[in-house]
């Protein structure tokens, strides 16, 4: 009985000592034993550490001790991982792992504006949920884990992916449900600009989102420390602000735009990324927190319909090409990333587009890095998780190669001590070159891996029968292993056997021998063996190894899509000569001139002589107009998910600033018309709508250099049938103001809230024991406004409401900016001039709405006789391309001056936007934006050769048609690289074409408009 128990310890604990132990057949995880010994594996203990063959002693869940020359404890069960790999668990960060996903309620709300919040003492906002803790949420999804498990991954950071304060995140053990929630105190908040599910009629766009976000914080802090009652978000808010903090990005300009906001509150945001932040490196090279990247790399189009290629987006083909690099081009940059599974369609292709990455310059060590220690420390759990060291959690993947250097299996995974076993392999590696040896005779043996099997190539002498010479040939092996048995089949044709060969024997894989009987074709059994001489370099398997890319054509534009610079331009010294100058100044038209420009401002202007400076790029401008570049005072280019927050009456906390897009296509083809500079206005949906942005269109440029610096502060107001929501739809029915009268009382109790807003400053100012005033963003701008540190940009058709805005505005001791559009402005002109207005208005716009059925194309010279400044501007992104010809209908309509005329779109427009002393004309120490005509600028006929803007050249025609050439190349260089991944059979994707519109004063929400321009 004694030798029975002892029998069957002896075979339990057998079971135990190898990797292919045996499981149930359901494939329920067993748990690991109190006390186990990984022997003989290569252990890659951290990304700087690798212990080519060493051990690991594991005692529950926790690490004891690794190393390469460590005993098994006499009470340990050793499990032999001889040729194996202990990879750390990976841990993605950007993870809804078991965490409900929300959805919209059903159906249509026809009023949204009385869209109920939720009951308790929550934020005014839905969007803000700070309170939504993922630890409460959290459910284990078993189906969900195996994803995750069989991509090496041991931890996810798991979050409800909903609103612009999103909530806390949870950190969990994906591959181990007993022990799952085993890091609550692990905590993490997570931001993004979306509204997500909420059907709040605010906010409607991106700098909406923006500006809730900033207030959110503000009022935070200032609950903080002036608790009246209690708010359930704000209090979470607070505690959140000093947890890891994670902003959910979904293209590149929101990390830009987040770290204004992060600046702003002393905040250290970490970013999950989209995928393109390869486009903006020089911008974010000091940026404090990680990105996570993720792997969801496009696939390339089927390119087999040439009338569909024609039509796919040169920035679309860049970006397949880029996608893959991005992981190493952020890492090499000096960035801290991680890297996350998220986005990918199915889970085995992270794998697969990891390898990508690492054939595309990630190195395996970053790579590893960004799945274990960086995301460890990210979130400040590096003392638990990430390496394996001493003390740490015992979760891992085990491999059977590396990883990140070949294609490899996962053959069992532990999570917190708990082992699952994902793929059985024989007890013993056979692969490598052998001698076989029968009868005296040797023969070489080559056995590889074929999978989970095996495949072999034996080579033998015979002897030419037409030569009489030994020559020798190979021939396939079939090999079969089971247990210590293996089988050897193959076909013989040398001097000695001519036929089928079966071998038979057991196997010593610790010596590297087989041995047995075999059954000849000559129908004897004969004894064999084989012996191994060589290791199989399983980095010689072809479909194992990662090829690393060598396409040195590869390379980011700026911006990266159809027209976009190698390298930005740069200032230059230039000299225009011979050239009719337009100066805007009291020297009029010179006829033949010269303009020099240095260090990006107009150095001199006149036609006398003038020496040249060294090194100059000289243009002879001979038949040629010089002039000062065009100014757009309404613009709505460059503008990104938004031009309007109309989800209240006063929206004058968000900025469109926050928002500018400098790869609008727009930016570039107006600079072919002669455009400069241009205010982009918030849109025409509120009364008080939103803060303006002044740029200069410098194409390639981030949207920071845009900017113009020093700007003055602008805002836009709106009066009329937008504002009251007449032209909304039946159910736009709710939001006040609904009629004109609403629309002027709107404004009044704004500016009286400001002021009372300031008088509560003041009282706190001078007794600090009352209640510190709460920060309010929209306020503050009124009260600019109300001090004149602000200028009023305001939407206007009739007069009536012309005449209401200007009486306000006198009543609260400030003045009207500028009425733009101000088709009736012919009728107020006298009263405009009094009260101090511009007017931007169309050359010859009327009747496209009812409330400008008295518009007429002499509005800008009747206006400009009362001795108003009068600018046209476009309002729409083709039209700002023909600014010049829009000038010239000056001229037409009321017999305009040409020098008057083409002052309504150059110096005017710099008037009313206080940049005059900057732009606007060509005068000595102003900047040098020029432009360069080949006839007079108010032809039809003229056309523009060059643009500058601070002297660099940012358009010209020659170089214009360089880039057409270059777009081309480009686009048939990639296409050619899609074409070969369309024949090797990858996958493809079809093309649909996007539909691009426009902003306009009145586009809604955040998708750009594709109809008609209704203003």
């Amino acid at each position: 009985m004694m030798r029975i128990l002892l029998l069957l310890l002896f075979i339990t604990i057998t079971q135990l000592t190898v990797l292919g132990q045996v499981i149930p057949q359901n494939g329920v995880k067993e748990s690991a034993p109190e006390l186990v010994f990984l022997k003989n594996a290569m252990i890659i203990v951290s990304p700087e550490k690798t212990i080519s063959k060493g051990s690991l002693l594991i005692q529950g869940d926790k690490i004891l001790k690794v190393g390469a020359l460590l005993t098994a404890p006499k009470d340990a069960v050793v499990i032999d991982l001889d040729g194996k790999v202990i990879c750390p668990a990976f841990i993605d960060l950007n993870s809804d792992f078991g965490v409900p996903k929300l959805k919209r309620s059903e159906g249509n709300n026809p009023y949204p504006q009385l869209e109920t919040l939720k009951d308790g003492a929550y934020y005014w906002n839905e969007s803000v949920h700070p309170e939504v803790n993922a630890n409460e949420l959290y459910k284990y999804d078993e189906k969900g884990a195996k994803a995750y498990v069989k991509n090496g991954f041991g931890f996810v950071m798991t979050r409800q992916n909903d609103g612009v304060i999103q909530g806390s995140g949870a950190l969990v053990a994906v591959g181990n449900e007993e022990k799952s929630q085993f890091a609550k105190e692990h905590k993490s908040a997570f931001f993004s600009f979306r509204k997500g599910i909420s059907r709040q009629t605010y906010p409607s766009s991106q700098m909406g989102c923006i500006a809730l976000m900033r207030q959110a914080i503000y009022d935070a802090k200032w609950y903080a420390d002036n608790k009246t009652e209690l708010n359930l978000s704000l209090e979470a808010l607070n505690k959140q602000l000093q947890f890891p903090q994670f902003f959910h990005t979904i293209e590149k300009y929101e990390i830009l735009r987040a770290e204004k906001v992060a600046k702003e509150h002393d905040l250290n945001f970490n970013y999950i990324g989209s995928g393109n932040e390869y486009e903006i490196l020089p911008e974010i090279e000091n940026l404090k927190g990680a990105i996570i990247c993720p792997l969801n790399f496009p696939e390339a189009y089927d390119v087999s319909d040439p009338y569909v290629v024609r039509q796919i987006p040169l920035s679309d083909l860049k970006h397949w090409e880029m996608a893959p690099k991005n992981p190493a081009l952020l890492e090499k940059s000096g960035l801290t990333i991680c890297i996350t599974s998220a986005g990918l369609e199915k889970p085995e292709q992270f794998w697969e587009n990891l390898r990508t990455a690492i054939s595309n310059g990630l190195t395996p060590k970053a790579a590893l890095k960004a799945l274990t220690i960086n995301p460890a420390r990210t979130i400040h759990a590096e003392d638990q998780i990430g390496t394996l060291e001493p003390g740490k959690l015992a979760s891992f993947g085990i491999y059977d190669r590396n990883p990140f250097e070949e294609k490899a299996d996962i053959l069992e995974t532990w999570s917190i001590g708990k082992r699952a076993v994902h793929k059985e392999l024989h007890k013993h590696e056979i692969a490598g070159k052998y001698h076989v040896h029968i009868l005296n005779k040797k023969y070489p043996l080559d056995i590889s891996p074929k999978g989970e099997k095996y495949s072999g190539k034996l080579t033998y002498t015979y002897i030419d029968p037409e030569t009489s010479a030994s020559k020798d040939s190979t021939t396939s092996v079939k090999v079969s292993l089971n247990e210590n048995d293996i089988t050897l089949q193959l076909n013989l044709d040398d001097d000695r056997y001519s036929g089928n060969v079966s071998l038979h024997g057991k196997v010593n894989s610790k010596l590297g021998v087989f041995e047995g009987s075999g059954f000849m074709p000559d129908g004897t059994w004969e004894k064999w063996s084989a012996i191994k001489n060589e290791k199989h370099d399983k980095k010689n398997d072809d479909d194992n190894t990662i090829s690393l890319s060598s396409d040195t054509l590869v390379q980011t534009w700026f911006p990266n899509m159809a027209y976009g610079f190698d390298t930005l331009p740069k200032q230059q010294v230039i000299v225009f000569e011979n050239v009719t100058i337009w100066t805007n100044e009291d020297q009029g038209v010179i006829p033949s001139g010269k303009v020099v420009v240095r260090d990006g401002k107009i150095a001199y202007v006149g036609d006398g002589r003038y020496t040249f400076p060294s090194g100059a790029l000289v243009i002879n401008g001979k038949g040629m107009h010089l002039t000062s570049g065009i100014i757009d005072e309404h613009s709505h280019i460059a503008i990104s998910r938004g031009v309007n927050e109309g989800g209240q009456a006063i929206s004058a906390e968000v900025s469109i600033g926050d928002v500018v897009n400098p790869d609008d296509i727009n930016i570039y083809r107006q600079l072919s018309g002669g455009v400069t500079a241009a205010q982009l206005l918030h849109g025409s949906a509120n009364p008080i709508g939103g803060q303006s942005a002044l740029i200069k269109l410098k194409w390639g440029h981030s949207p920071d250099e845009m900017l113009i610096d020093d700007a003055p502060k602008f805002i836009k107001f709106a009066l009329g049938e937008n504002v009251k929501q007449s032209n909304w739809g039946n159910y736009n029915t709710i939001r006040f103001p609904q009629t004109r009268m609403g629309v002027e009382q709107i404004y009044v109790d704004a500016f009286e809230r400001a002021l009372q807003y300031r008088k509560d400053w003041e009282d706190y100012e001078k007794d600090s024991t009352q209640t510190k005033p709460a920060v309010d963003l929209e306020l503050e701008t009124i009260l600019e406004i109300l001090d004149s540190k602000r200028f009023v940009s305001c939407h206007s058709y009739i007069q009536s409401e012309i005449n209401m805005l200007m009486h306000v505005a006198e009543q609260f001791g400030f003045r009207i900016n500028t009425f733009t559009h101000i088709l009736e402005g012919y009728k107020v002109a006298d009263k405009m001039l009094e009260h101090g207005a511009g007017g931007s208005t169309f050359s010859d716009w009327w009747a496209y709405k009812y409330e400008v059925n008295d518009a007429i194309p002499y509005n800008a010279k009747l206006m400009a006789d009362q001795g108003v400044v009068v600018a046209i501007n476009s309002d729409d992104a083709e039209m700002g391309r023909r600014l010049n010809q829009e000038a010239a209908k000056a001229v037409k309509y009321g017999g305009m001056s040409e020098e008057e005329a083409w002052k309504t779109v150059t110096l005017n427009p710099a008037k009313l936007l206080h940049l005059d002393d900057r732009m606007g004309s060509i005068k000595e120490g102003k900047d040098a934006d020029l432009v360069l005509w080949t006839d007079n600028p108010l032809s039809i006929n003229a056309k523009v050769v060059t643009t500058l803007i601070d002297g660099m050249i940012m358009y010209d025609q020659k170089k214009d048609a360089e880039l057409r050439k270059k777009n081309q190349a480009e686009k048939a260089r990639i296409i050619s690289k899609m074409t070969a991944d369309n024949e090797a059979g990858k996958p493809k994707r079809r093309f649909f074409k996007r539909k691009r519109g426009a902003y306009h004063c009145n586009t809604l929400g955040e998708e750009m408009s594709t109809g008609e321009n209704h203003h």
